[in-house]
């Protein structure tokens, strides 16, 4: 009996393919991670454009709200540059030079001492039949000081001179305390005219001397005295 051999080696059935029910897992199949690592890429990308299209938002409204800024300056300078024009700038510039002028001129009031009062003071103090023959002022060092009168004068009789020295000595009552300091009367003698010569000396006080306090009338009055 002959024996029989088959003659070719293509099955008659098909080979499971891999991953069939079955079949024989000759290769692995990596089609699901892929598709895992293409959905993560996709989310990347995805949210860097979502970013990308905020910082662009964020720029463009920098850049806006820059403009709004230096419009609203601009805006400012020019209801600021109206307003200026509407008070006559050139009217204030006057005011202001006008003003810088009487603030000087009240400040040289203010400090000015009128010398000539001296007289006036001199006069109120001086009795009847004496007179002064001679007259010395020295102006004080600094604003605090002092300004210093010498005279050399005479009276008609001794009891004059008594009375005029008797005056230095109550200058409350005349009002002149403040005004007058350390009078001193020194040196009586009698001349060849038979009067009775004598030195005298004395300080004031500048800010009773102040060209202000005369306009004002801010100086003490006095009454004349008469022997």
């Amino acid at each position: 009996m002959e024996t029989k051999f088959q003659t070719s080696f293509i099955p008659r059935k098909p080979l499971p393919t891999a991953g069939a029910p079955g079949g024989v897992g000759v290769g692995m199949n990596f089609s699901r991670p892929q598709a895992h690592r293409s959905r993560g890429n996709s989310l990347f990308f995805n949210l860097s454009i979502l970013l990308f299209i905020i910082s662009l938002g964020a720029a463009g409204g920098m850049y806006g709200w820059k403009s709004y800024m230096q419009k609203s300056q601009e805006d400012l300078k020019n209801q600021l540059a109206d307003r200026e024009n509407q008070f006559n700038p050139s009217l204030i510039e006057e005011l202001k030079r006008i003003n810088v002028e009487i603030d000087s001129a009240t400040r040289l009031l203010n400090n000015h001492i009128a010398l000539s009062n001296v007289f006036d003071i001199i006069s109120r103090f001086t009795v009847d039949k004496v007179r002064f023959t001679s007259f010395d002022l020295s102006a004080p060092q600094n604003n605090s000081g002092l300004i210093n009168i010498n005279m050399k004068g005479y009276g008609t009789t001794l009891s004059v001179v008594a009375f005029q020295s008797d005056v230095f000595s109550k200058l409350d009552e005349y009002g002149l305390r403040k005004i007058v300091k350390n009078p001193i009367l020194a040196n009586p003698s009698l001349d060849d005219t038979n009067t009775i010569s004598f030195d005298f000396s004395a300080a004031i006080d500048p800010s009773t001397l102040l060209y202000k306090n005369s306009v004002s009338g801010g100086s003490d009055d006095a009454s004349s005295t008469n022997q």
